[in-house]
């Protein structure tokens, strides 16, 4: 399981409907940019949200507020990053987090 501590930085619009697309930053400079649909997750600059990405559905699942399903999009050496597509939510991780293709990932994030 890998288990990220960030801060958003800043949220812009996106080029679909109500898409907004947040920046956020942990502590040790990893990025991590993913698309915010309509009302489905709420987030404003200087946020501080746990995510968690894991291949195991977390157990604890309702005590997060936003949590999907779905696998890379590509191999994370492509782009030197990892982009993970959940139900077509784009997450983006840079630099990679360490995940495989053809593998089921659960990603879910709660604000702290």
């Amino acid at each position: 399981m890998k288990r990220l501590l960030v801060k958003v930085e800043r949220v812009e619009p996106g080029k679909i409907g109500r898409q907004r697309i947040a920046y956020a930053v942990s502590d040790d400079n990893r990025s991590m940019v993913f698309d915010v649909i309509g009302d489905l997750i709420k987030v404003t600059p200087r946020d501080v949200l746990e995510v968690i990405v894991s291949e195991v559905k977390p157990e604890n699942i309702d005590e997060y507020e936003f949590c999907g399903h779905g696998y890379l999009v590509t191999p994370e050496s492509k782009f030197d990053e990892t982009i993970l597509s959940l139900w077509g939510i784009i997450f983006k991780f840079k630099p990679p987090i360490g995940l495989e293709l053809d593998r089921k990932y659960y990603l879910c994030l709660k604000h702290l």
